[in-house]
């Protein structure tokens, strides 16, 4: 089973160290969201990316899941503290803009216990994971999921720790190969677009793309 984070952790979620080795904007230039679009951020915790990724939509909506309501607690406070403008004190890879407010207003937050989120079948134009995938590479519902979710030639991307040492993150051995991932992305009838090794995007991370071949 795959290592679980633990939400009374939160806190490291939104360390500003993380924007050293994993910034919102080289996730975004993986993901190129675009206008219109609705987006899945699977495994959202405390809104790391979700607010980013809204703020980056003109128009569209992010939908943040996640089985955590203590993290999504915390999403939602931030949400509707953002609705008023970017709070003192805030997460500093937040964007301090009028369009970050608007943007909080195309956030919708799902709690699920179960995989199941209350989207039809190919809503999603895109479906992101970040440092999620050593969670759930071996839970079907949950990948299952992921891919009823994508539409068809839809985009996933995953951004997760890597097998090498580091200073922070999960033990390497609860993660993931690059290969071995790619053996589960493939299961589910993507087609694999782009790989980043570890060391070419984020040193402690890999990154890949993946789409729908429907």
């Amino acid at each position: 089973m795959g290592h679980k984070f633990d939400p009374k952790n939160a806190a490291r979620l939104d360390d500003p160290a993380r924007l050293d080795y994993q910034h919102p904007e080289t996730v975004l230039g993986l993901l190129q969201p675009c206008a219109g679009e609705t987006i899945v951020d699977y495994g959202a915790g405390v809104g790391f990316m979700t607010l980013p990724l809204a703020a980056a939509l003109p128009r569209g909506r992010v939908v943040a899941v996640d089985v955590s309501a203590e993290l999504l607690d915390v999403l939602r406070a931030r949400v509707e503290a953002w609705r008023s403008g970017p709070p003192a004190g805030g997460p500093t890879h937040m964007p301090e803009s009028a369009a970050t407010r608007d943007a909080a207003e195309r956030v919708e937050i799902v709690h699920t216990t179960d995989n199941c989120v209350p989207l039809p079948d190919g809503a999603a134009d895109a479906v992101l994971t970040v440092n999620l995938w050593h969670e759930i590479y071996d839970e079907r519902p949950a990948l299952d999921e992921i891919a009823r979710l994508l539409a068809p030639q839809g985009r996933l991307v995953i951004v997760d720790w890597a097998k090498v040492e580091r200073p922070v993150g999960p033990p390497a051995e609860y993660v993931l190969t690059v290969d071995e991932t790619l053996v589960v992305v493939e299961s589910l009838g993507l087609s694999v677009a782009i790989v980043h090794q570890p060391g070419a995007l984020f040193p402690y991370h890999y990154a890949i793309v993946a789409r729908g071949q429907g």
